[in-house]
């Protein structure tokens, strides 16, 4: 892999992936990386994380999660519902569809915007083949021709691999950016994520936890 390419594990459902999704693709595009986007099933990588679906959350983890969304949101200066209509939604199709722009050379980063758009600030059900559709369409893709290719059982079979590839690369959140093999979690880890493209920061040994 090429220093200058970067793995970008994330769902279209994640507030988080949203909120950092426009600034992480401006930097990437200022300077000169390519994006691998690799939206993957986080409810697998949670099983195996050991994290929570969010009703499942403690409470106070989940209280703490609605002044954290308020902040980012206006320090982002981004529109975003803390309660949207349709949330959550099983973003499998969107998340295949994503998959497949990209393996076309399609301009996935667009299609990703238009789907957390439509989860996060529009209050569409990104869960809807139909609304998927109409979002790709309006993003100026195919999206009748992208859902039938990610409905798919080879595309379903490339999505499982993506999975099992973040599991692999010790991934448990959502997004996840790998920085020349460095992980970095979390759409308010984007200034140290600038900081490690830009060269400014020393490459970190892996040390093994206690």
């Amino acid at each position: 892999m090429s220093d200058k390419q970067i793995p970008y594990y994330f769902t279209i459902t994640s507030p988080w992936s949203y909120l950092g999704h426009t600034p992480f693709l401006k930097l990437a595009d200022e300077l000169g990386y390519e994006v691998q986007f690799k939206p993957v099933d986080f409810g697998a990588v949670f099983a195996q994380s050991g994290g929570l679906p969010l009703p499942k959350r403690p409470y106070q983890r989940r209280r703490y999660r609605m002044f954290e969304l308020q902040r980012w949101r206006d320090y982002r200066q981004a529109d975003l519902n803390l309660r949207p209509k349709h949330f959550p939604v099983d973003p499998t199709l969107g998340n295949n569809m994503v998959m497949v722009a990209a393996e076309q050379g399609l301009d996935a980063g667009k299609l990703a915007t238009a789907f957390m758009r439509g989860c996060w600030v529009e209050e569409q059900d990104m869960g809807d083949k139909a609304t998927l559709i109409a979002a790709a369409d309006s993003a100026g893709l195919d999206g009748a021709t992208i859902a039938a290719e990610a409905e798919s059982s080879a595309a379903k079979a490339r999505s499982d691999v993506l999975t099992e590839e973040a599991k692999a690369a010790q991934v448990f959140g959502a997004p996840t950016y790998i920085i020349r093999g460095e992980p970095f979690w979390g759409q308010d880890r984007l200034e140290l994520v600038e900081r490690a493209m830009r060269g400014q920061a020393p490459a970190y040994a892996v040390e093994e936890p206690f």
